[in-house]
């Protein structure tokens, strides 16, 4: 708890550090926090939701198939409703701190950005360290998460990218599949509850799938399709810009 207030009062004190160098540039606080929104951020947001979504599901779907989970009780969609609140709020807050304040503030100050991704992720995985149930493969899972949610920052510098990739990683992982939420969440019951069969180096065992190999698996695959969309909007990016170059 003590880690976790330090590092919240040093994201605040950035954040403001950001706000002063934007506003001497003439550009708005929104912008220095990462909260301006435009038609593009709700889209990035979705696109950042769907990627989540289909990490974990096929984690899911792995483990299912191969008999690494047994599924015991499906209950009534109704209950994805419940703790809504909570899983909106940790990622918001958790993005705020690590991407907008830390890696928002590190980017004014070194020129290589993903450097500044790399260290703003190993804070990140440095304070799940704490959580229980943690060790070596959920902490470098975690550095991998937040290279993930960085390279999303760094798309527009704005908040909704990464917080649309971890709310749905999170949602998807505790609330619809009843998987751990990195070390344990006791909630009410999710969508889908499951018994973990192991091994626990593959599944994660008690802190969920982040401390196992399917875990870093599936980071690697939230990494690959980030730079998949990137390459796919600068590439469209291009071709509008190339358009409109050549009607005048």
């Amino acid at each position: 708890m003590l880690l976790q207030i330090i590092v919240l009062i040093v994201a605040v004190l950035l954040a403001l550090y950001r706000v002063k160098d934007f506003r001497k540039r003439g550009l708005r606080a929104s912008a220095a926090l990462g909260f301006a929104l435009n038609r593009r951020s709700i889209t990035r947001f979705i696109i950042g939701a769907a990627i989540g979504a289909l990490a974990i599901s096929s984690i899911f779907l792995v483990e299912w198939s191969t008999g690494l989970l047994q599924i015991f009780k499906i209950n009534a969609i109704s209950v994805l409703r419940e703790d809504c609140l909570y899983f909106a709020a940790k990622p918001l807050i958790e993005e705020f701190v690590f991407r907008c304040a830390i890696l928002g503030a590190l980017l004014l100050w070194i020129p290589q950005r993903f450097l500044a991704v790399l260290i703003a992720a190993a804070l990140f995985g440095s304070v799940h360290i704490v959580n229980a149930h943690a060790g070596f493969l959920s902490v470098f899972s975690t550095m991998l998460g937040g290279v993930a949610y960085g390279c999303a920052f760094l798309v527009a510098e704005q908040i909704w990218f990464p917080l649309g990739l971890h709310i749905a990683w999170n949602f998807f992982q505790a609330r619809v599949f009843g998987f751990a939420l990195s070390g344990g969440f006791s909630g009410p019951a999710p969508l889908i509850q499951q018994h973990d069969l192991g091994p626990a180096i593959l599944t994660g065992g008690p802190y969920g799938p982040e401390g196992g190999l399917l875990g870093i698996y599936a980071r690697f695959l939230v990494l690959g399709c980030l730079v998949a969309w990137i390459i796919c909007e600068r590439r469209k990016f291009q071709l509008i810009a190339g358009a409109e170059s050549s009607m005048q």
